[in-house]
């Protein structure tokens, strides 16, 4: 491509190449059919997407593939026809992650426009089927945003449950759950509005994609005494737990008939004269009963009558 010289406006000692419109004319046609692809938290080689391309958007020519160092692709039909038919099946995914498609415009940035205004399928259900035309669906979708297209369905009114657009709209702003249609009489309806996808929006990073969490108020612990308790017997003047309580064993006959008699084999043996024998240094001897007795729960454990006395090894 031969170029040639212009001479460069000259403002306040500065200069300035000035473009007129007529200069643009042909770069603006070039690029009319054209879309902006860009894809959420991942980088996408062209192999990648003209597979996808191939398997997805056979129905139409393949449109020329271009990509752009920031992360996205431009992806030029031959047609506008064409451009339109593929944002009319949308939305699209690829290996799992939400394509973003848009119209491509002179203006564009990717930080400023990509990553703020999001096109959206939006459904408006139970739509009254006199404002399906293509301009009171226009009127309807730019209250949330740049209304670019209608699916397949609404244009040729193959499904009336419920309209359904393409729109751009800005998620760094509050989406309205609902929008008011009114007539020239005066008369209002409140048409509500669902969204396919709500993009997270992160107010205090100020990107797109994830949302921080709220800072987690730690919470301080203080400490409180344990208050010590005092039993009936204590208040009342009764002996404290550190004192020794005596256990009446006057009716011994009723308390041995509360417990189990326990045998146990093995090097300690019971005799029927009250001497238990251990293969050791020690003999233990009870003088008072013939038997081992024990409870069966956790209450007091010990003996009737004598104590036990321990003897040291006899040589």
């Amino acid at each position: 491509m031969a170029l040639e010289f212009f001479a460069p406006k000259i403002v306040e000692g500065k200069s300035i190449a000035e473009i007129e419109p007529e200069d643009i004319i042909g770069e603006l046609k070039y690029w009319e059919s054209a879309l902006i692809m860009y894809v959420i938290g991942r980088d996408l080689s062209m192999n990648s997407v003209k597979q996808f391309m191939e398997k997805n958007w056979s129905f139409v020519k393949l449109p020329d593939l271009f990509y752009n160092d920031e992360g996205y692709f431009i992806m030029r039909f031959h047609s506008s026809q064409d451009k339109d038919e593929i944002l009319s099946k949308g939305p699209y995914t690829i290996m799992n992650m939400t394509m973003l498609l848009r119209d491509w415009s002179p203006e564009f940035n990717l930080k400023r426009d990509m990553l703020r205004t999001i096109p959206i399928w939006i459904k408006l259900p139970q739509l009254p089927l006199y404002l399906w035309g293509a301009k009171t669906m226009g009127k309807i979708g730019s209250i949330l945003g740049k209304p670019i297209v209608t699916d397949e369905c609404t244009a040729q009114r193959l499904r009336i449950s419920y309209a359904r657009m393409l729109v751009e709209i800005d998620i760094t702003q509050e989406m309205p759950k609902e929008v008011t249609i009114a007539d020239n009489e005066g008369h209002e309806l409140i048409q509500a509005v669902e969204y396919e996808w709500k993009p997270k929006y992160c107010g205090k990073c100020k990107k797109f994609g994830h949302v921080c969490e709220k800072p987690k108020v730690r919470k301080e612990k203080v400490w409180v005494p344990k208050p010590i308790l005092k039993s009936n017997e204590q208040e009342e003047g009764g002996p404290s737990n550190k004192e020794t309580q005596m256990i009446n064993t006057t009716n011994t006959e009723d308390l041995v008939s509360e417990w189990t008699t326990v045998q146990k084999a093995g090097k300690k043996t019971v005799t029927d004269t009250g001497t238990m024998q251990k293969a050791g240094k020690k003999i233990i001897t009870d003088t008072g009963t013939s038997e081992l007795n024990c409870s069966n729960g956790f209450g007091l454990l010990g003996v009737v009558n004598d104590s036990l006395v321990v003897q040291e090894k006899v040589p």
